[in-house]
């Protein structure tokens, strides 16, 4: 029996299960976890009849995906949102640092792709460097970041722990810019401070329980 499932239609589910998990777990599939079941969409039918290429299905829900970190960024401060909701019309500013370091790498495929001009893309890569800098490692804790902070502001939002792995999922995105954009006047340089100033010694100190037991 033929599934008349367009690719538009593909991409309306996939953008409706991401809005609905939360970085840096995003689900890509509305499959559930555990033991209970769910009912999901079939895939889209491919080959005879079917309206363009796996290629061209791949570019597109790739494209997709870069527009959720573009388009929920704060363009002021480069911060994007820990979520989104799929219709829009989401003034929620509550961002995740771990989502920022995905936005990040994600704006180097995006320049890779063609997707933005480069110069824009580097620009906003700038932009967020600069507030990840000079505005969130300030009130962090030995360069490490509070999970959640504000868009706009930065602020630390939901009483947040400082996290170790969300720092280091944004450090991943960082360091990817370093590379990416090596020949750009300022990235490198942003990047090389942002991940000069965390103290790596000190969170593995606070990790140990008893640490004088090590000595």
């Amino acid at each position: 029996m033929k599934i008349d499932v367009t690719r538009r239609d593909f991409l309306v589910e996939l953008s409706k299960a991401a809005a609905f998990s939360s970085l840096p777990t995003i689900a890509i599939f509305p499959f559930g976890c555990g033991g209970g079941s769910s009912s999901t969409s079939p895939p889209p039918p491919v080959g005879d009849g079917y309206p363009g290429t796996d290629e061209q299905l791949l570019e597109e829900i790739e494209k997709a995906a870069f527009l959720f970190f573009w388009e929920q960024a704060d363009p002021t401060t480069g911060q994007v949102k820990d979520r989104a909701f799929a219709a829009g019309n989401d003034t929620r500013t509550v961002s995740s640092i771990a989502a920022t370091g995905f936005g990040l790498t994600a704006l180097c495929i995006a320049d890779q792709r063609g997707y933005q001009p480069s110069a824009t893309i580097a620009a906003r890569v700038q932009t967020t460097l600069n507030f990840v800098l000079n505005r969130l490692q300030p009130n962090g804790m030995n360069g490490f970041l509070y999970h959640f902070v504000d868009m706009t502001t930065g602020a630390r939002a939901f009483n947040s722990e400082v996290s170790s792995i969300d720092t280091a999922i944004l450090l991943c995105g960082v360091l990817m810019c370093r590379q990416h954009f090596s020949q750009d006047p300022q990235i490198p340089g942003l990047a090389t401070q942002i991940y000069n100033n965390v103290n790596f010694a000190w969170m593995l100190m606070a990790a140990r329980p008893f640490p004088w037991l090590e000595a």
